[in-house]
């Protein structure tokens, strides 16, 4: 999901800008990290790099695709191939079955399991095709300020780091505690905001009632002059 889509969900970041913004060479160093398909014998579980927002099969960049005023706008592709944990359940059973007739035992050794285990991994990973995923992101020049559209934890490390390979610089999510810094506070407020505790809004739970212990009436007797 995209920043053109209908919803999507943004994390924050912020990354220094260069002191001086030379456009050709920043879409230059974008080009040089852009996608590349991967081999089909690539034995890595993933891949990532630069498209265009507009049109992930686009790879060759230039300032003209990139730069809105002072945004850099750039689409971010992650694929990653992924073995279903069933069929590497079902796979590595059917070759301990095989083994276990070949040698006529009841019982596998945890080392030789082991072994099996890696074995199916690796043949059913060299047979898995990637699963493409698209991300933007948006990179204000005058501010710092990164907006990436994915929270998936693997896909943003990967984001970040070719992003610091491109860049030279690696974005850093803007929580709150650091985002006190950016909004222009003085450095006394922003000390006070550092000095600040963590405190639960959660009540505390009601205690439950023993069943040995005497319990009030609902309604109170009545009062006999």
């Amino acid at each position: 999901m995209g920043v053109l889509s209908a919803s999507t969900s943004v994390v924050r970041l912020i990354a220094a800008p260069p002191a001086r913004i030379q456009r050709d060479a920043l879409a230059a160093a974008v080009s040089r990290r852009a996608f590349r398909e991967p081999e089909l014998d690539f034995g890595g579980r993933e891949t990532s790099g630069w498209v265009g927002i507009h049109d992930p099969l686009v790879t060759e960049l230039g300032a003209a695709d990139l730069f809105f005023q002072h945004y850099l706008v750039v689409g971010f592709r992650w694929d990653r191939r992924v073995v279903p944990p069933k069929l590497l359940w079902l796979e590595r059973r059917r070759l301990e079955a095989e083994r276990r007739a070949e040698r006529g035992v009841e019982h596998l050794s945890a080392p030789e399991r082991k072994e099996i285990r890696e074995e199916v991994a690796q043949r059913l990973m060299a047979r898995a095709l990637p699963v493409p995923r698209l991300f933007d992101c948006i990179w204000n020049l005058d501010t710092g300020h990164v907006y990436f559209t994915g929270k998936v934890r693997a896909a943003r490390e990967a984001f970040t780091e070719c992003f610091r390979q491109t860049f030279g610089v690696a974005p850093v999510p803007l929580i709150p505690y650091l985002a006190a810094e950016h909004v222009g506070l003085d450095a006394h407020h922003v000390e006070a905001f550092r000095a600040v505790e963590p405190a639960s809004l959660v009540g505390e739970e009601t205690p439950r009632m023993r069943d040995d212990v005497p319990r009030l009436p609902l309604d109170p007797p009545e009062i006999r002059e």
